[in-house]
């Protein structure tokens, strides 16, 4: 091989390839930048806490109250390699969230190598994606995972090689095994998948099917009746035991769940396999009673034996029964080569099925077991988590109202939203015209909706599950937008074949202003010169758009926008009094708006003009995303003035324990200072390895602490309800902090018909001045309507120490103040 040949074929980088180079860096270096600098959020804490229990030799447990296992095999894994400290315990969220940004290079052969690009640029810039993926919960891990078990399922309808089955089952697995959203993301693909097969194979399946899921929802949602409840929705018994019933259920009458009392879920959540110092097999089979009482309810009992009838039937008819041909309508399927039915049968070639079980099996048995040592977990694994988030559906942890994910959205992913409007129609439109992305996208647009109706419905409603929404809805985004650009292309590149045909010699009539062309394409009507002068304007230029279309849309667009900012702040800070409201200028800006677009649309045609505003609006809008990214992670994250941001640990925390540690060093050099704290579960990951740490059960002192106890951490709540405490601590200096704090959700977005919250105000009476002016001072400044709400500590400690903590909320550095 010549040397010419040789540096011929060396490789270089594609524009693409450097752009997802840039984006890896880029993630690397946001998510992980100021890890550690953050103070712990309450559930990082015990995250954080029970992962530290398993590196240091304590063991696990499963525990669905705090969620499945994966996400404490890796926290200990991460402090075996590299040490336990606030960094180290968000690292792997760290490195799951990198992941997640680059992912969607494994869908470039089935939504699009523009639309994979843009939707990994959008998730490195996602505030939700960005936060959360900085975040010691499980839901980064299962976000991953759920993005692979997509992966594999396009891509092995695709190309049906077994890495595809094999990828999307470990990905299953591991989901399954770090949190319970699984069961409702394999509900959301359970049923399009289901549909479309018995679309191709039995069409009167899908009659059966949707009249089973139908029943099933009846059974366990509508016709049980409900229970009397405490504030805690522990359910009340009578003397045998029977849940008293509050109303019975409809048409039947029938009693309550079992899983209508929080008690009942608690107990069943999980067991130890020495729990009373039985034996694992008798503390197995009084588990499976305890089980059964769920299952023993006639609700349930109906489910299941119509479920498996159904079943039976529907495999019958698809397998089993003949027609007057002698053929099964599943060989007829596999005659006619429908795609869902060869794609199934190759499930079963070189046993890939069987394969497949296996490496369920084992990563479900080695997590949930945590690694045999508690045998038990085989049960808690399905049923205890299914029963204990059933139950929390009716006690509805968070209280949030239906539109929480919408307000969440809209403050924070804007973009997203306007995705979903450019999105879904496209969508609709490609699977009707059977375009070859039709099956992936339309499952991106199914699943989209879906993620959003059922996490709506579902009774938990948290801030960190908006990532499990925002997901689909970027792949969607992503999508649609480039299509919308690719339809202007196609456009404009018609007109540029026209132009160049009309760039060879023609000959004109005299007296006459109309080209008779002589050569080129010979099937085009005599053109004008004034047309031949319009397409020699609008020739092909940047991203395939007419010349200097974009460059002057974007830039009349920026104008318009800056123009509004530039109005709406000087009508806020003029006050009530301005000539000028705030109404007024939004209406002005979007008039404006509308005017740019519909003179876009008669310049360059219509679907150039979407495509000019999709693009300008990604990149207005996007500034904005990137404005809440940094903010929301960087700077206020650790600070309640975020909707994002749930019951936060207070910086004051953090800062506690370090001037303690500080203390320590200058008065003895030691690393600890022996300390008391009370119940507060946060201190079991800040002083998990002081040894001179004492814990006070209950947080009620039992007298003086010793004399050589230096601080005592305990509750403002725990002062409060034990008078004595304050006596005991006599001759210590006590300073009060926020220990977690919360954002003001019920002057904010909640409805509760008295007109008191913000959303409720600009529902009634969008003009008010204070309703907008508000608003604007939110999305800009995050200025919440009211003050935050916090749960508060006490620390105490010796008038030594004083000066060197500080002071704290209406504290002193004097004894008996």
């Amino acid at each position: 091989m010549s040397i010419a040949e040789i540096v011929e074929r060396r490789w270089t980088p594609t524009v693409e390839q450097l752009c997802y180079a840039v984006i890896a860096v880029l993630a690397i270096v946001s998510r992980l930048w100021a890890l550690g600098d953050r103070a712990l959020h309450h559930d990082e804490t015990l995250h954080a806490a029970y992962s530290w229990f398993l590196f240091s030799g304590r063991g696990y447990m499963h525990d669905p109250l705090l969620h499945g296992p994966l996400l404490y095999f890796l926290g200990a894994l991460f402090f075996f390699l590299f040490g336990d400290n606030d960094t180290t315990t968000r690292l792997s969220a760290a490195l799951f969230s990198i992941a997640l940004t680059l992912s969607p290079i494994l869908l470039r052969p089935v939504i699009g190598r523009r639309a994979a690009l843009v939707a990994s640029l959008y998730l490195l810039i996602s505030p939700v994606a960005l936060y959360v993926g900085r975040f010691f919960r499980h839901d980064i891990y299962s976000v991953v995972c759920e993005m692979l078990v997509f992966v594999a399922i396009v891509r092995y309808a695709a190309d049906p090689r077994p890495r595809w089955l094999y990828l999307g089952i470990t990905a299953l697995a591991l989901m399954l095994t770090n949190q319970e959203t699984t069961y409702l993301y394999i509900l959301i693909f359970a049923v399009p998948l289901a549909m479309l097969f018995c679309w191709q194979v039995y069409r009167p399946g899908i009659a059966l099917l949707t009249g089973l899921g139908v029943i099933l929802a009846l059974l366990v949602f509508v016709l049980p009746g409900t229970a009397v409840v405490d504030g805690a929705h522990h359910a009340r018994r009578d003397a045998n035991g029977a849940i008293e019933v509050a109303q019975p259920g409809p048409i039947f009458g029938w009693p309550p769940l079992e899983t209508e009392d929080n008690g009942y879920a608690l107990l069943v959540r999980n067991r130890a396999d020495n729990d009373g110092g039985r034996s694992v097999w008798e503390n197995g089979l009084r588990y499976l009673a305890d089980i059964g009482r769920f299952v023993n309810h006639p609700a349930i009992l109906s489910g299941l034996v119509l479920s498996l009838t159904i079943l039976a039937v529907f495999v019958w008819l698809i397998w089993f029964r003949r027609d007057a041909t002698g053929t099964t309508p599943w060989e007829r399927s596999l005659m006619r080569g429908e795609p869902a039915a060869l794609l199934c049968r190759s499930l079963v070639a070189d046993r890939r099925w069987q394969v497949a079980l296996i490496i369920f099996a084992t990563i479900y048995t080695l997590l949930f077991t945590a690694l045999l040592t508690n045998l038990l977990g085989l049960i808690s694994g399905v049923a205890g988590s299914l029963l204990y988030w059933l139950a929390q559906h009716n006690v509805q942890r968070g209280s949030q109202p239906a539109h929480y994910y919408a307000v969440i959205l809209a403050i924070y992913e804007p973009l997203l939203v306007l995705g979903m409007l450019i999105g879904l129609p496209l969508a609709v439109q490609a699977v009707r015209q059977r375009r070859p992305e039709a099956f992936a996208v339309g499952l991106i647009a199914w699943w989209s909706v879906a993620a959003f109706a059922i996490y709506t419905w579902a009774g938990e409603k948290m801030p960190w599950l908006t990532i499990h929404l925002t997901l689909p809805l970027t792949l969607l985004l992503a999508w649609g937008s480039t299509r919308i650009v690719e339809m202007a292309q196609q456009q404009v590149a018609y007109w540029q074949q026209m132009w160049d045909e009309l760039a060879t010699p023609v000959e004109v009539t005299a007296g006459s202003d109309v080209e008779t062309r002589t050569s080129g394409a010979g099937d085009l009507a005599p053109l004008s010169a004034e047309t031949r002068h319009w397409l020699k304007d609008n020739r092909a230029g940047w991203l395939g758009l007419p010349r200097g279309s974009l460059f002057s849309f974007g830039l009349l667009l920026g104008l318009i926008i800056c123009l509004g900012f530039l109005l709406i702040s000087i009508t806020v800070a003029a006050g009530p009094t301005s000539p000028i409201q705030p109404w007024m200028v939004l209406l002005f800006i979007l008039a404006l708006v509308i005017l740019l677009i519909v003179g876009s649309a008669l310049r360059w045609g219509w679907t150039v003009a979407a495509a000019l505003t999709t693009i300008c609006l990604m990149v207005a809008i996007g500034l904005y995303t990137v404005r809440s990214s940094v903010r929301l992670a960087y700077q206020t994250g650790d600070v309640a003035r975020e909707m994002m941001v749930y019951t936060q640990t207070s910086p004051d925390v953090m800062r506690v324990v370090r001037r303690l540690e500080e203390a320590a060093l200058r008065r003895a050099g030691g690393t600890r200072l022996p300390v008391m704290y009370d119940n507060e579960t946060v201190w079991l990951w800040y002083l998990r390895d002081w040894p001179g740490a004492v814990s006070v059960p209950g947080g009620r002192l039992n007298g003086p602490p010793p004399a050589d106890i230096q601080a005592v951490l305990i509750l403002q709540e725990n002062l409060d309800r034990y008078p004595e405490n304050r006596t005991y601590l006599q001759g210590f200096v006590l300073q009060r902090y926020p220990l977690r704090w919360w954002f003001p959700e019920d002057q904010t977005y909640r409805i509760n018909g008295t007109g008191s919250s913000l959303l409720e105000r600009l529902l009634r009476n969008p003009l008010d001045y204070e309703t907008t002016a508000q608003l604007w001072k939110y999305l800009m400044f995050r200025q919440p309507p009211a003050g935050l709400g916090s749960t508060d500590f006490v620390v105490a400690v010796r008038p030594e120490l004083a000066r060197q903590i500080g002071i704290g909320l209406g504290g002193s550095l004097r004894m008996g103040e």
